[in-house]
């Protein structure tokens, strides 16, 4: 045997430059000459399949980095029967070789120019909990998302602008038979809200005045089905209407036919709200049905101390004043 190995790795040293070039050849052979943008139909074909028609995909160019093990796909469009077509300049995924040996899911995937912002997202396999469900770790980062283009997708009818930043470190089962764990921080800058009006079920349609914030901070965790908020800023000190938001928000999250959709529940939400003299002109009848936890201050403003309490999501909800 030990012949065998000998003479294998003189055959090596002897013909090295021919299975050099071989190796060049061949790697040379996947990624520059191999038609890759030929694979367009089949690849939408395949992921077609898989998610039994619920997800369409199309791209311009797909191009593969050996060295990184990266897949680069670019001028993505993506369909799904919930939201609308999603697009992004490019899309890379990378698997993570840790996670292929142990054939569990793991990688990282970045989106250029999704939502005219850039997306990043590491998937890492964790140990079993003690149900025995195996589980990831999921880090999300969002830049500069425009929420114009993501109140269309999610097809809100506020017309609502500003840049979102954000970013998640989530514990989940990804098919969801465990309720997720999710520290959650994130910032809308230059928040803007023309005139409009929402639907509050028993109450009507309520109209809101126009309202432009610096900044929106919120900082929460989701745990055990409800989200808690442990910081909440809304606006700033510069801005017409500002303050604090605590409480928190019952949030499940249900895996139906592959499709998961979030529940939300009972939510116990307080604000400390301040408005200057000039909002309170322009809002007045937005403001009138919160003038019993009005508190006048010196200039003509206001502070509004309240606390808005529902059983359910949906049902009429309970106002009263924050002490």
């Amino acid at each position: 045997m030990m012949n065998g190995i000998v003479r294998f790795f003189r055959f090596l040293l002897k013909h090295k430059w021919k299975i050099l070039l071989t190796c060049t050849l061949t790697v040379w052979f996947l990624v520059l000459l191999f038609p890759f943008n030929d694979l367009n139909d089949t690849v939408s074909a395949q992921v077609s399949r898989l998610t039994n028609n619920r997800v369409f995909i199309q791209f311009d160019k797909l191009s593969l980095n050996p060295f990184s093990t990266s897949l680069t796909l670019n001028k993505v469009f993506v369909e799904t029967p919930q939201i609308s077509t999603l697009t992004a300049d490019s899309i890379s995924v990378s698997p993570s070789l840790s996670a292929l040996i142990s054939q569990k899911p793991g990688g990282t995937l970045k989106a250029e120019g999704f939502l005219k912002g850039d997306v990043e997202i590491h998937l890492k396999p964790v140990p079993k909990s003690e149900s025995g469900i195996e589980k990831s770790k999921i880090d999300f980062a969002g830049k500069n998302i425009n929420l114009k283009d993501l109140r269309e997708m999610a097809g809100l009818s506020l017309p609502i602008k500003g840049k979102l930043q954000i970013n998640s470190q989530a514990i989940a089962d990804l098919t969801f038979a465990e309720q997720p764990e999710v520290d959650l921080s994130m910032i809308i800058q230059n928040f803007e809200l023309p005139p409009s009006s929402i639907a509050l079920n028993d109450l009507g349609r309520m109209n809101l005045p126009e309202i432009k914030l610096g900044m929106i901070e919120l900082k929460g965790k989701l745990a055990s089905g409800k989200f808690i908020i442990e910081t909440g800023k809304i606006g700033t000190a510069k801005d017409e209407f500002f303050g604090d938001i605590k409480g928190d928000l019952g949030m499940t999250f249900q895996n139906m036919n592959g499709q998961v959709i979030p529940i939300f529940g009972a939510y116990n939400i307080s604000l400390d709200m301040k408005a200057t003299r000039g909002f309170k002109e322009r809002a007045k009848f937005f403001l009138g049905f919160l003038d019993g936890y009005k508190s006048e201050l010196p200039g003509g403003g206001a502070t509004y101390k309240f606390k808005i309490q529902a059983a359910a999501a949906g049902m009429t909800p309970q106002f009263t004043p924050l002490r």
